[in-house]
C-alpha cells in the first residue's frame, strides 16, 4: 500500500485518500512528489514536505520518491 510521509511531522496518510502531483526531481534522478491533500478525515488537510513511499516487512517506511 503506498503512503504518503510529512517529512517534518512524520505523519503518515494513506495514499489512496491523497490527491498529489509529481514533478521531476532536480537531481535529474527520478520524482518529486509538490503538494498533496488528505482527504480521508472529511476535511482537506494540506501536507507539507511530502515524500511518496510504503511500510516495508519490518514496519518502516521505504521512501521512492525525491526529497
Amino acid at each position: 500500500m503506498l503512503v504518503i510521509k510529512n517529512n517534518t511531522t512524520g505523519v503518515i496518510y494513506p495514499a489512496d485518500s491523497c490527491i498529489w502531483k509529481e514533478a521531476d526531481a532536480t537531481s535529474g534522478y527520478g520524482y518529486t512528489i509538490n503538494t498533496v491533500k488528505y482527504y480521508g478525515s472529511g476535511t482537506e488537510v494540506t501536507v507539507a514536505t511530502p515524500v511518496l513511499g510504503f511500510i516495508g516487512k519490518s514496519g518502516r517506511f521505504v521512501q521512492i520518491s525525491s526529497d
